[in-house]
């Protein structure tokens, strides 16, 4: 605890300590999107006796917690105990409200609300106050895994439910688990999250375009946008719906596509007027060379008619080549150790032998790159004749043993084809407006939106999900989306204001180490820990207020942000500073 200079006090003075720590930072984004107000205007009204804190109340207490602390439903009411009540939406002594069954019971009532209608008016009021930009918007999915048997969830034929927590493809590589589908739309502007939406965990990705076009069509309520998406957009529906509703695709076409073969095979004997359209530097390190990309664009574009782009990148050449040579010499140890079933250790027969050396080719994926050569091997052995002691007169046979040996051999030609496109990847659209480098640096763009399901399962820790009700989990995975836009619009925020002030970097790494781009979690944790004391006398009533004191950059976050500085015991700022920030 830090030392305040203190008048004489009576002996009925007591020292109160309540945490402020990050959570006004999250209030002041809930109070700019008036999200409390939001909520209570979306939510179905309940019958009969109200209950003793409002759900919008108890939803912004949760999602505070999401933000800063992620704790279970059971732990809600002591992680906000601790804290200023005013900076959790709180009045004093409502901590003590929050317990389980009222936060689980919030989130049922948050389940029956209009979600998609809040979700509409809240990305509204987000471009509004915070001037986002809607021309490019990403999308992706992941997967949400959970434990537990969820048996008594509704049939897929019933209307209005849940999405279904079932066995489906997985992404976290547990095929053995249930999981859900989420399905997120980011947008170029900061990657903040625009659109949500759960689906059943045996959802396919590439049907779930449909509905999210459409629903970003009535968001942007135009369909002159650019979407953007990975491998699993380019289906002959889901561009012909864009396509056909004037709007603008952008996708890596799969290796699938006869396209591809075409190019690759016509690339053999032809040659390609690459161009140069990017030079950067290598993410990998300053002595790495330049990553640099060339691009051509096929002139017979795809069936459907749309363009075909394409692109070599020197450091995926590598990566490929890298990645080709590693599954060949894999696949060579083990041909090398591979030994029949049983003691004998050879192979007696060569089908047998090259039966066992095709599975090992297959399952390595190399057998276009390797051929293999069976070689008979004769050894010839004399066996006495007859049982006895050997003697002079002992007469013996020859005895010839068989085996059969692998050998592999590269097939040099495959190789050299394989060599030449390697680096090669394709990009589909119908945006005739695009150059090649311009449809390059708008791809580049789609890791964010990965980022993101990245940041939801790492950092803020979405499994595992302990609730066992498939309604509250959609509930809850519905809050994480409210959290990932309270931290996108935070991260931009900061990083908005850096530019405006050419601020290359802020100290907000330990030792005071440089970050070039401000995370949220490096920003609340700038905060974390903060502490106001407040001498009470005896009616309660406040003799004195101290708060820790800040680092001058926290100051000066806290600014750029507009966060009330009264919150933190700071004075306000002059207007030579508000000029400034």
């Amino acid at each position: 605890m830090p030392s305040f200079p203190l008048p004489a006090l009576p002996a009925s003075t007591r020292l109160e300590v309540l945490e402020v720590g990050a959570a006004p930072l999250i209030r002041h984004f809930l109070d700019r999107l008036d999200l409390p107000g939001l909520l209570d205007r979306h939510l179905p009204r309940l019958r009969g006796r109200q209950p003793a804190l409002p759900t919008s109340t108890v939803l912004g207490v949760l999602l505070s917690n999401l933000v800063l602390a992620r704790q279970p439903l059971y732990g809600i009411s002591a992680w906000a105990a601790p804290f200023v009540p005013e900076h959790l939406g709180l009045a004093p002594g409502q901590a003590a409200l929050l317990n389980d069954d009222r936060c689980g019971g919030a989130l049922d009532h948050y389940y029956r609300a209009d979600r998609a209608s809040l979700q509409t008016v809240l990305v509204l009021r987000v471009v509004d106050r915070f001037r986002l930009e809607l021309r490019q918007l990403h999308q992706d999915t992941t997967t949400i895994t959970l434990s537990g048997d969820y048996l008594d969830q509704p049939t897929p034929e019933t209307t209005d439910r849940p999405a279904r927590i079932c066995r489906g493809y997985n992404k976290d590589h547990r095929p053995d688990l249930k999981q859900l589908l989420y399905n997120r739309t980011v947008t170029a502007d900061g990657a903040v999250p625009i659109h949500c939406k759960i689906h059943d965990g045996n959802t396919s990705d590439d049907s779930v375009h449909r509905h999210t076009w459409l629903a970003l069509r009535a968001i942007t309520g135009t369909s002159d946008f650019l979407y953007v998406g990975d491998s699993k957009l380019c289906t002959k529906d889901n561009m012909a719906l864009i396509a056909g509703n004037n709007g603008r695709f952008l996708t890596v076409m799969p290796r699938t596509r006869g396209e591809d073969e075409r190019f690759r095979v016509w690339m053999q004997s032809n040659e390609v007027r690459w161009s140069e359209v990017l030079r950067e530097k290598n993410p990998r390190g300053k002595t790495k060379p330049e990553v640099v990309y060339h691009a051509f664009e096929d002139p017979t574009g795809s069936q459907e008619g749309h363009r075909i782009l394409w692109y070599l990148s020197s450091q995926k050449k590598q990566r490929d080549r890298d990645a080709r040579r590693k599954k060949l010499n894999k696949a060579r140890r083990r041909l090398r150790r591979l030994r029949p079933p049983g003691r004998g250790g050879a192979f007696r027969s060569a089908q047998a032998a090259r039966q066992a050396a095709e599975r090992v080719l297959s399952k390595a994926g190399v057998q276009d790159w390797l051929r293999v050569r069976i070689e008979e091997e004769v050894q010839v052995e004399h066996v006495q004749v007859g049982p006895g002691r050997p003697g002079p007169d002992t007469l013996y046979k020859q005895v010839q043993t068989r085996t059969y040996k692998i050998r592999v051999e590269d097939k040099e030609e495959a190789l050299r084809q394989a060599e030449c496109c390697d680096g090669l990847f394709p990009l589909i659209t119908n945006d005739k407006g695009l150059s090649l480098g311009d449809a390059l640096a708008k791809y580049k763009y789609q890791p964010y939106a990965e980022k993101r399901h990245e940041q939801l399962k790492s950092v803020f820790g979405v499994r595992p999900v302990w609730l066992k009700n498939p309604k509250r989990v959609e509930s809850l995975l519905w809050l994480y989306q409210l959290v990932e836009l309270i931290q996108a619009l935070l991260e931009r925020e900061v990083r908005r204001h850096m530019k405006r002030g050419e601020i290359a970097s802020l100290p907000l790494y330990p030792e005071k180490r440089h970050s070039a781009a401000p995370t949220a979690e490096l920003v609340l944790g700038l905060l974390r820990g903060h502490k106001r004391y407040r001498l009470l006398d005896e009616h309660g009533q406040t003799l004195q207020t101290f708060h820790d004191p800040l680092p001058e950059v926290a100051v000066q976050i806290l600014d750029f942000l507009g966060i009330d500085r009264s919150a933190y015991g700071l004075p306000p700022q002059n207007q030579q500073e508000r000029g400034q920030s």
